[in-house]
């Protein structure tokens, strides 16, 4: 299929336009904080790249209970790009990656307002610490950013297709999951590549179950992975990497979010011969990988992702429109908000296939 490139050119005078934000930032706006309070989240809606169906950026309103689309659009005038993939808040600063666009968007955290440009080939997922921000690009390279300086430092090969990141114990763990390859099985798709933040080098690979590609950590420093299998016989499974870098399977899961000692985790699964999803989810103790709660999971049908406010612990789960496949991907999507308890709250209607939120706390 023909690639729809109508961001590029937007994006290359943008890039001429946009100067580098202050290099007079206070270094202690990246010290690590315990919020207190949350106004409210962006949500990041992906669209449909192949039928040529913008990203968009939403803000979910606390004070008003609201949700509206395409905030980002209504601020500066421009498209967010193709494909949005991942967002972090740093500081003062919204960082945003767009895959297909390859582009990093910097924008003031409270009114988005574009700040700088910064061109990433092919960029994955974003974290950040510490004043700096970490991209995977899909080629097989992390990246690292100044958020001080506001510029690209240095690229460190890491493996083929590497997708989510998380930071822990002073590493950065990398999820390989060599996806260009699954014709052949992903068959250098089995680690994670954990990187030593001091030296700037890959310390050792930790072997996992086939296809990393979602991972995350808790605030002990236990790192877990979802390995998405091979969509076939190969079920996707929930790992836990503990500090010593043992490795325990702890279930099936093909999405997670973790708040305190609790892992929170949807396993959708597809009968491929009847097209019937079933959900379950089953919460984990971060400590001891035991489950602590589990059952059937039918506020939404198609869930794409769970993410969790810092502050209220409200669980806000994102989900493509009812109907085969989400009705293939081009319809509104929907953002539900659960309490700690997993009762529904407020079912919220966003733009096309929501990934996630980032909330915006101090």
């Amino acid at each position: 299929m023909k690639k729809f490139f109508y961001f590029i050119p937007l994006l290359m005078a943008c890039l001429s336009t946009f100067t580098a934000c202050s290099d007079d930032d206070d270094p202690d706006v990246y010290r690590k904080f315990e919020p207190t309070a949350s106004s409210g989240a962006y949500v990041i809606n992906q669209g449909n790249f192949y039928s040529k169906i913008s990203s968009s950026i939403g803000y979910l309103d606390y004070g008003n209970g609201t949700l509206t689309d395409s905030v980002f659009v209504a601020q500066n005038g421009i498209l967010p790009g193709n494909t949005l993939q991942d967002a972090v808040i740093h500081g003062d600063y919204f960082f945003a990656i767009a895959y297909e666009s390859n582009v990093m968007f910097i924008t003031d955290k409270n009114t988005l307002k574009l700040q700088k440009m910064i061109p990433t080939r092919a960029p994955r997922d974003l974290v950040a610490e510490d004043g700096y921000v970490y991209i995977s690009n899909y080629g097989g390279y992390v990246t690292r950013f100044n958020a001080r300086t506001m510029t690209l430092l240095d690229s460190l090969q890491v493996g083929p297709n590497p997708e989510e990141m998380a930071l822990a114990n002073g590493y950065l763990y990398v999820t390989i999951s060599d996806g260009m390859n699954y014709s052949n099985g992903y068959a250098n798709g089995k680690k994670v590549a954990k990187v030593n933040l001091a030296s700037w080098k890959v310390e050792k690979y930790i072997d996992v179950e086939v296809n990393p590609t979602l991972i995350t950590a808790d605030a002990e420093g236990n790192v877990f992975v979802i390995s998405m299998g091979n969509y076939a016989d190969i079920l996707s499974t929930v790992q836990k990497i503990d500090a010593n870098d043992k490795v325990t399977v702890l279930g099936n899961a093909t999405m997670m979010a973790v708040s305190g000692t609790t892992l929170y985790t949807i396993y959708s699964y597809t009968n491929w011969s009847t097209y019937e999803t079933v959900n379950t989810y089953y919460n984990y103790n971060t400590q001891t990988g035991a489950v602590v709660k589990s059952g059937a999971f039918d506020v939404v049908k198609y869930p794409n992702g769970i993410s969790i406010d810092p502050v209220t612990k409200h669980l806000f789960v994102t989900a493509d429109p009812a109907g085969d496949y989400g009705a293939n991907y081009k319809g509104a999507g929907t953002v539900s908000e659960l309490d700690t308890n997993g009762n529904l709250l407020n079912t919220y209607a966003t733009g096309v296939h929501p990934a996630h939120l980032v909330f915006n706390v101090k």
